[in-house]
């Protein structure tokens, strides 16, 4: 798989209505309770021969994306991590990732760059931005429909 930077996958955040209105022929419908949910999470991650679609219903129309690369895979390092996100909604994660003999993680919380807990987020990872090569944080925001 070619790494596009750092990034394992790509995301967007749409109207739900705008994406009844796509090409594809998937069924957000039988999401439960998608009335209460203005927009949706598109998440796609593209691998060799395939991509895979994650959807995820939302009420915000910003959220957060974390993606660390090139690190060392030990319980110390992942249980670092795990205490900072533990103060996060945490909507997806790629999980730990080998590519290349290097290690990448991505998550996705519920929480726009403009709250108090961004600030807090950035402050902690770098308190241990030596254990990587790259922290990013970006903000996801809605899909202005074409």
């Amino acid at each position: 798989m070619k790494m596009d930077k750092l990034s394992l996958t790509k995301a967007y955040i749409q109207r739900v209505s705008d994406f009844k209105k796509s090409n594809f022929e998937i069924h957000v419908i039988n999401i439960k309770d998608l009335s209460k949910f203005p927009f949706l999470l598109v998440i796609q991650s593209v691998v060799e021969h395939y991509i895979k679609l994650l959807i995820y219903p939302l009420n915000e129309e910003k959220i957060t994306k974390v993606s660390l690369s090139n690190f060392n895979f030990s319980y110390e390092n992942f249980e670092e991590l795990s205490i900072i996100l533990r103060e996060y909604n945490v909507i997806h994660t790629s999980g730990v990732v080998l590519i290349e003999k290097r290690f990448f993680y991505e998550c996705y919380l519920l929480m726009s760059k403009n709250e108090e807990k961004s600030k807090n987020l950035k402050a902690s990872f770098n308190k241990i931005k030596n254990k990587f090569d790259e922290i990013k944080i970006e903000e996801i925001i809605l899909s202005k429909q074409k």
